[in-house]
């Protein structure tokens, strides 16, 4: 049945690859345009247009630009060539990179973060950027908790204070030695980005800002590039005739005169577009679907040569569990659950046996696999790939619960257990595992439906509570334990129908707590951090506030057709991340093929 499953989807990806495709005009109009959008811009040859595929799918909200709204996350663009942030994280050199910042200290005790900003820094309009944007960014941030990262400054922030105007210092609740990399170093997606000033200091509701008026420059960013169109499809940003990297000889401008993301209906369509050179960096593929598309198009290529040619994502696919909602607020309902789910089928057939199964919220990197070994015993404790469905039959039946007459679970009451998975349908690997976990769930009595959503739909019920079980991640460690425990930390508690952020388990914990607790105010290399990291995993592990599936590999191709010098294994100057603050790097690295 594997086998067949796979020579389907080959065959339909085969057929995709032959069908004709439009060739994109860059520039070219879009349906559905936000207020506001340019419909006149320029014409820009294709091969001086970089083009991404936009991995949220359709822009449900094009005329949203907001970089703290809840709603939505800014991954087609405005974080990539419009935004940029103080530091930035090199996942491949291990580095801290400056960038709108020239440095930073702690005081001896962690309750004090210097940041040296880099002199020559501008804004687009030529407004200069300094510790005044910073401060006032901060206790906006502060003043306003309907605002992301809004409880995270007024939980760690006492103060943020001007030594002069191209120096912040923050003064700090209590140690915190994890606080820049927490909120200033772009590891991933949640940098805290830097608002100007003398342009947010003007509005009244900063909370509703759209921060979208093309006419007025807006967005406004220190980047290289500016929003000219904004549509359900498309977003176009064209290179500025000025950047302060350039004209302080920090670094050169970037190649590409233009940069779209687009917007792809599925991995199949993506697969057509790369063949077609009408995409030079898409969203993920198969195996299968990248073979096939690479056997069209021998320009195409991924992070490496061979199997399994993805790079290890910083998030494992996991399930999360609405902690809030019963029955899931009972840790042997979701261990129930969890003996009921296959992960080493969901990888052998989602992944096509292109991963591994993931026993933890944490990637594999280096240094947190030599922290995950040296507590192997609590991963063969609680072991969640175990999959047994007598376990959950005996867990089962010794709560009560009992088989109704088409094999389904139903409490003591006579009500059968529902359990409905979301899932956002730009997420290819969701895609694939949710009919999988789905049939697993049925074959162990849990009557399951799994339902993709567009991605503002998706964060609408995840954010307010309003659902069972989703695809989710804990974007967070990458280096040491600490970022992805707090993830789980009680304090981002919301009750259901309050929004929340992307912390939106409802888990609570209180013993779980006092150990992130530790962990937040201690450097990693003190015993007591991993005296506590050990206790909060083994916590974490029994209260299992949500189930890992697998490490996500994540095959992201290219193609050398119009652009070279794309990040590879053997060319590992960053991460092939496009969707990623720092694909900034990425876009000032990548050079013209007819160069």
């Amino acid at each position: 049945m594997k086998k067949i499953s796979l020579l389907l989807a080959v065959a339909m990806v085969w057929m995709a690859l032959a069908s004709a495709c439009t060739p994109v005009t860059p520039g070219a109009s879009s349906s559905q345009a936000a207020p506001g959008a340019a419909s006149d811009i320029p014409t820009v040859a294709r091969e001086k247009t970089l083009i991404f595929e936009n991995i949220e799918g359709r822009v449900s909200e094009p005329g949203n630009q907001n970089p703290y709204s809840n709603s939505q996350y800014l991954d087609w663009g405005l974080w990539q060539a419009n935004q940029e942030s103080l530091f930035y994280y090199n996942y491949e050199t291990k580095e801290i990179m400056p960038w709108q910042a020239s440095g930073y200290s702690y005081n001896e005790d962690f309750t004090e973060l210097t940041i040296n900003l880099r002199d020559g820094v501008k804004w687009q309009d030529g407004e200069a950027f300094t510790a005044d944007d910073v401060i006032f960014t901060i206790n906006m941030l502060k003043e306003n908790p309907e605002l992301r990262y809004s409880s995270d400054m007024n939980e760690w922030v006492a103060s943020v204070e001007k030594v002069d105007d191209l120096t912040v210092k923050f003064v700090l609740t209590g140690p915190k030695p994890s606080f820049l990399n927490d909120y200033f170093v772009n590891e991933v997606w949640d940098t805290v980005p830097i608002a100007p000033e003398h342009i947010w200091s003007q509005v009244e509701d900063v909370v509703n800002f759209k921060n979208y008026d093309l006419e007025k420059g807006l967005p406004m960013g220190t980047g290289p590039y500016k929003l000219v169109r904004s549509t359900e499809t498309e977003q176009v940003y064209d290179r500025c005739e000025t950047w302060w990297g350039a004209e302080i000889g920090f670094e050169d401008m970037p190649e590409p005169e233009r940069c779209i993301w687009v917007t792809c209906t599925s991995e199949e369509v993506r697969a057509a577009k790369m063949v077609n050179n009408e995409l030079d960096s898409s969203w993920t593929m198969s195996v299968s679907t990248f073979e096939t598309a690479k056997a069209k198009n021998p320009n195409i290529f991924a992070w490496t040569d061979e199997l399994p040619y993805g790079y290890l994502d910083a998030c494992p696919s996991s399930i999360a569990f609405n902690n809030a909602k019963a029955p899931f607020d009972d840790p042997e309902i979701k261990w129930a659950i969890a003996y009921a789910v296959n992960q080493q089928e969901v990888v052998d057939i989602a992944a096509e046996g292109g991963s591994e199964v993931a026993l933890t919220m944490y990637p594999t990197y280096q240094s947190l696999k030599e922290w995950l070994d040296s507590n192997q015993d609590l991963l063969d404790k609680y072991n969640v790939a175990t999959y047994d469905l007598d376990k959950v039959n005996e867990i089962m039946t010794g709560k009560g619960y009992t088989k109704d007459s088409e094999g389904f679970w139903t409490d003591p009451q006579g009500n059968r257990l529902n359990i409905n998975l979301i899932y956002r349908s730009g997420e290819s690997l969701n895609v694939k595992e949710a009919p999988i976990i789905e049939q697993q769930l049925r074959a162990a009595g849990f009557y399951a439906t799994s339902q993709a959503l567009e991605s503002a739909v998706f964060y609408t019920k995840t954010y307010t509570g309003d659902f069972d079980m989703c695809f989710g991640g804990a974007l967070g460690s990458v280096s040491d334990p600490y970022a992805t425990m707090d993830f789980f930390h009680s304090k981002y508690y919301k009750p259901i129908g309050e929004t929340s952020d992307a912390r939106y388990y409802r888990w609570v914990n209180k013993d779980f707590d006092a150990y992130v607790d530790i962990m937040a105010a201690t450097a990693p290399d003190d015993p007591k951090f991993q005296e506590a990291a050990r206790g909060a995993l083994e916590l974490w592990l029994e209260g299992l506030p949500c189930l890992p599936l697998m490490q996500q590999m994540f095959i992201v191709p290219f193609n050398s057709t119009y652009w070279t010098n794309w990040p590879t294994s053997e060319n590992n100057y960053t991460s092939p991340t496009s969707w990623w603050y720092n694909c900034n790097l990425l876009i000032h690295n990548v050079h013209a093929a007819a160069a």
